[in-house]
């Protein structure tokens, strides 16, 4: 017997009034009166990230990857800012920045 399962609904695809998208880790939902105010209080806050970052290097990188995460909140195509094997801090500054991202960008609809 075969049964039949449900459709499965893309939980990315458009909603009116809301802006959403998934680049890989990095998801953004939330509604879109709210995208300006999350995209700026987001770029804030990972740039004072970035410039609490000692090592010029790894605070050039933090801005790099800064940018592309904020071509990501904007819907860019753009290759991942590449990490440096033998770096574990690039690790970490992805890792930070993308959580912040998340805090910002990521605000569900409250399911009933």
């Amino acid at each position: 017997m075969s049964r039949t399962q449900p459709a499965r609904m893309n939980p990315y695809q458009p909603s009116p009034g809301r802006i959403r998208n998934k680049v890989g880790r990095l998801i953004i939902d939330l509604p879109a009166e709210y995208f300006q105010t999350a995209f700026t209080g987001f770029s804030r806050v990972a740039e004072e990230f970035a410039m609490t970052i000692s090592s010029p290097w790894e605070r050039k990188f933090a801005f790099q990857y800064l940018g592309y995460l904020q071509g990501v909140a904007h819907g860019a195509d753009q290759p991942r800012v590449r990490t440096v094997s033998g770096r574990p801090a690039c690790r970490l500054i992805c890792l930070e920045m993308e959580r912040q991202f998340k805090s910002h960008f990521f605000k569900p609809v409250e399911q009933n």
